[in-house]
């Protein structure tokens, strides 16, 4: 598997009234994004099939009200 992840079209907010489908976030809080990589062949089977996670330090942010 060689493949480029892309997070072109995440898209985040403090806006609890969003209604875009944005992630919210809360200001001020410390976040820590992990991946999970899942291997199955279907999704119906994704919460019983083998994964790992990984968490790079170097991802850790503090969302912030306005830049």
């Amino acid at each position: 598997m060689s493949k480029i992840v892309s997070f072109h079209k995440l898209k985040l907010t403090n806006n609890i009234s969003d209604k875009h489908g944005f992630t919210i976030l809360n200001s001020m809080h410390k976040y820590q994004p992990r991946f999970h990589i899942a291997r199955t062949d279907s999704i119906v089977d994704l919460g019983w099939c083998p994964f790992r996670t990984f968490i790079f330090k170097e991802t850790e942010f503090i969302a912030v009200t306005a830049y």
